[in-house]
Order: structure tokens, then sequence, then C-alpha cells
């Protein structure tokens, strides 16, 4: 897991930034643990986060499970705007060692899907040898910092009413959710989910008979009627072959606007699950 092996090598800002193909990691069945000190660093800053958002009206996450692969640790939306967060973990003398390898995807993927680029600075004495009880927030309040100009973050400055359109990845996001909801209501085991466009199926889970099955969830919004499988589906079910494989796709169908904007009430049409391949 890159975050692993690059945790322990400080920031070098004149390296140059490269982006890791994600797509190959489709074959986690479980999604890899991270190391206890950025299970801890999550921890402070969900719980910081969390306070304020409880401050404002229009104020939700949208991600904040831990999951790979990932462009961010979490992510929430405030009125049109969303927030990609990635937890800084930075040493007493103020070196930082977040992965240049994640600041790269992070910063693509807010470009791509229309988010601010956040990072939380957590500080801990000894990043090698971390003493947990030393570990807290850089600063008080939201603790948020644009990951390309180390600008202050305040959401609340930020947001506006101005309509903004969900992205893919919202749309994408979105589904996932859905679905995992009634997986929960069918008593279903989630083993994995992600959100990371390049990278398929989006969900690991048991059927009813406890086997292990991969799913491909996509999204559409009107004027399409139905949600298309990849172009990739061969190379997927090769990669996956040995468990079953299913597709859904999820049809959002503005009620409002002839757009799909952040915020917006949809109707949403879902056909259960198809399945696409078969373990003999």
């Amino acid at each position: 897991m890159d975050f692993i092996k690059n945790l322990f090598n400080p920031l070098n800002k004149n390296k140059k930034r490269e982006y890791k193909d994600l797509s190959k990691d489709s074959k986690q069945v479980v999604t890899p643990q991270p190391s206890d000190l950025l299970i801890y660093a999550r921890d402070i800053a969900g719980v910081q986060i969390q306070k304020h958002m409880q401050l404002l009206n229009d104020c939700k996450w949208i991600r904040a499970e831990y999951t790979y692969p990932a462009f961010d640790s979490m992510n929430f939306i405030y009125k049109n705007k969303v927030f990609s967060i990635v937890i800084d973990i930075q040493d007493k003398s103020g070196n930082s060692y977040l992965p240049e390898q994640y600041i790269k995807r992070q910063l693509l993927a807010s470009k791509q899907h229309n988010l601010i680029p956040c990072k939380f600075p957590v500080c801990v004495d000894n990043p090698t040898n971390p003493n947990m009880n030393t570990i807290k927030a850089l600063h008080n309040g939201w603790n948020l910092f644009n990951t390309e100009t180390d600008e202050e973050i305040i959401p609340e400055h930020l947001a506006t009413t101005e309509k903004i359109e969900l992205s893919r990845w919202e749309m994408r996001n979105f589904a996932i959710t859905y679905i995992r909801r009634i997986f929960e209501a069918q008593h279903l085991k989630i083993l994995s989910f992600q959100d990371t466009l390049e990278v398929d199926p989006q969900m690991w889970f048991e059927d009813s008979n406890g086997k292990k099955c991969w799913l491909i969830i996509r999204c559409e919004t009107t004027p399409k009627e139905k949600a298309e499988k990849p172009e990739k589906l061969n190379e997927i079910i090769r990669r996956c072959f040995t468990y079953d494989g299913y597709f859904t796709g999820i049809v959002l169908k503005p009620l409002d606007d002839d757009k799909l904007y952040r915020g917006s009430r949809v109707n949403i049409e879902f056909n259960g699950l198809e399945k696409i391949h078969s373990v003999l």
C-alpha cells in the first residue's frame, strides 16, 4: 500500500510529481489496513471537523470511511462546495510526511471533479516511532489548508448559492451509497467499496450464501435512460475471474431542474443486480 510505504519519507517539494495508475488495484477484496498512526490521525480529523459541521446547515459527509484506493482521506459538502481532505502528518519541526503521490492524486481529482483540495495537518513528536498521546491537530477550528497553496480554508467563506452540477465522481459516490444502504437492509455483508473512477469493481460483498462477489456500479442522469457497462468489462472479469460478478446501473432524474445540481432533489431508478460472471 503506497501510503504505508511512503508515510515516513518527508515531503520533498522539489521532487517531480508522479501519478500512479490505480486501475490494477481492483482485485482488492478486503481493504488493506492503514497504519495505527494514520487511523488515529484520521479519527482526530474526523472528530474535529464533525464538531464544526454540526454548527452549519446543509453540511454533511460524502465519504468519511477509510477506503482504498482513494484520492483523499475523507470529504464533505457544504451548500454548493465539496471539500476533499488528506491527512498531513507532520513532525515537531513541521516537516510533512504526506506522500507526494497523494498530493498529485488529490489535486488531479479535485480539478476533474470540481472539489476544493484540503489538507488537515496533524502533529506527532516522532512519526517513525509515534507516541499516540502526543498526536494533535496543528490548530483548533477547521484546521484545513489548501493542499496546493497552503491558504487557510474556511468553508463558510467559500460556499455560495450558485448552482453547480454534480461531477461524475459525485454521481458514482451517490450510487455506491445507495447500493450500500440496500445491501445493509438485506443484511448482505459488504467487504469493501471504493469510489475512484478509474478503478473497478466498486464493491466486494458476500451474497446470501456467503460467497465472495464483486459488483460494478454505474450512474447516469437524464436524458440517458440507462447506465452502460464499462468498455473494459472483459478485462475486469479476467482480473476478478475467481469470483462471481454483478453489474448494476442507476439513473438519476432531477425533479426541479433540467440538470443535476448539488443539493437537487432526484428520482432514483434502480432495477436490481445483473449477474455478468459465474464461477464454474
